[in-house]
């Protein structure tokens, strides 16, 4: 049996349909003037010379310009800056994520849900707040990868760090839209908890990339005609340029292998590890500082002048390739429990004190240098601190960071008659 729907019914559906169907930019035209006017805290007057004209004879000023104007010049006030969350510790890793929960549920969500609907019914609006909405994303990627440095891994494959902030966003949003329909049923804890619980999913510790069992083996002669001539090389430069817009952590070798063309099975022959493309790209560079002090050796340059030009060259090696060094004082730091192996390749071939050692025991021997500590010691003090001031300085020279240096550290490496 059909039963025929009552007239109220039928109103309510008719409401309900008109409502999914309603143009939002004739909301923003329900806007009273006189509402403008008190909320600004300005006289009538002053937004008549604001918008002149009367848009009721047809014209173009007035209400209609004011509206027209809001919807062009339309803003959300995203309430994130990615440089307001430095990097933190991985107890609170979260607490960026929570801070921008309690933003959207006491007024950042109903803005962005306002201008999503205004925009998806005129182009002005559409195209003010966009890059708004991208800000954002970019931001909130920007805290996301900061989150996951905080921790020393990197991103499970096969998620990514922009599909992983992407899922932490919906997340957010869905639950601030929880908690504005059902008040109190979230909280920032919750969130926290929440994002967490992902993390701790999301991130691998190990950085696995590098521990997958070993590819099947090949034929010698069968490389593919559409393979780069120097895929080293060409490896490397994609390992920086990732390294220098995600960071070490960030980068795995699913990554690198997209950017350089090259499947990841063979480049896992090439490189069996991040650290490993790091030695590549960064002994040549280091070979040459050695090799300029050796040369220092044979011209008889004097101790004290002999340092100071190592240095500088070894300065000139960091900034010249500030992103691989910064991975490589990534992996020495992190990754030293997980995989002393890292430790035994990075210092096997990239041992920075060494570069100084022998001038500092030349510098002993003829009494140029004191003898207070071992020389090991003091050549790790030496480099280490123009290693670090190198990566946390980017407006400094080499030859500055190496006279900051030698001027707090000199008096306790030279004798007392220098």
């Amino acid at each position: 049996m059909n039963f025929k729907p009552t007239p109220r019914e039928q109103f309510l559906r008719a409401g309900l349909r008109l409502l999914g169907e309603v143009d939002m930019t004739d909301l923003a035209r329900s806007l009273s003037i006189s509402a403008v006017v008190d909320d600004a805290g300005l006289s009538h007057q002053t937004f008549h010379n604001a918008y002149p004209g009367n848009s009721r004879g047809g014209g173009s000023g007035g209400k209609e310009a004011f509206v027209a104007d809001l919807l062009d010049n339309l803003t959300v006030d995203t309430g994130l800056d990615a440089a307001a969350y430095p990097q933190t510790g991985s107890r609170d890793a979260a607490s960026p994520l929570s801070s921008l929960f309690e933003d959207l549920t006491s007024g950042l969500m109903r803005r962005r849900l306002v201008a999503v609907l205004l925009a998806a019914d005129h182009d002005g609006a559409r195209k003010a707040v966009t890059p708004e909405f991208e800000r954002l994303d970019a931001d909130f990627r920007t805290v996301v990868g900061q989150m996951i440095q905080s921790q020393g891994g990197s991103v499970r494959q096969p998620l990514s760090l922009t599909a992983l902030s992407t899922v932490l966003s919906a997340l957010l949003d869905g639950l601030a839209l929880r908690e504005m329909l059902t008040p109190g049923s979230v909280s920032a804890r919750d969130v926290a908890a929440a994002t967490e619980s992902i993390l701790r999913w999301a991130i691998d510790p190990l950085h696995s990339d590098r521990n997958a069992a070993a590819p099947e083996p090949v034929e010698p002669n069968a490389v593919p005609d559409t393979l780069s001539r120097d895929l080293e090389a060409d490896v490397i430069a994609a390992t920086q340029s990732l390294f220098v817009d995600n960071g070490y952590f960030l980068v795995t070798l699913a990554d690198i292998a997209a950017a350089a063309r090259i499947r990841v099975d063979d480049l896992r022959r090439l490189f069996p590890s991040k650290v490993d493309i790091i030695v590549a790209a960064l002994k040549p560079e280091f070979d040459r500082v050695l090799r300029l002090r050796r040369a220092d050796e044979r011209l008889g340059v004097e101790s004290a002048i002999a340092l100071q030009r190592t240095l500088i060259a070894l300065g000139e090696f960091v900034i010249e390739n500030r992103a691989m060094s910064s991975g490589m004082l990534l992996a020495l730091s992190f990754e030293q429990f997980q995989q002393p192996s890292t430790v035994t390749t990075v210092l096997e071939n990239l041992y920075l004190p060494s570069a100084v050692v022998p001038i500092l025991e030349r510098g002993r021997e003829t009494g140029v240098f004191g003898d207070e500590a071992p020389v090991a010691e003091v050549a790790a003090l030496l480099t280490n601190n123009v290693l670090f001031r190198c990566l946390t300085r980017p407006t400094e020279t080499a030859v500055d960071v190496v006279d900051g240096v030698l001027r707090v550290l000199m008096p306790g490496v030279a004798t007392r008659e220098q």
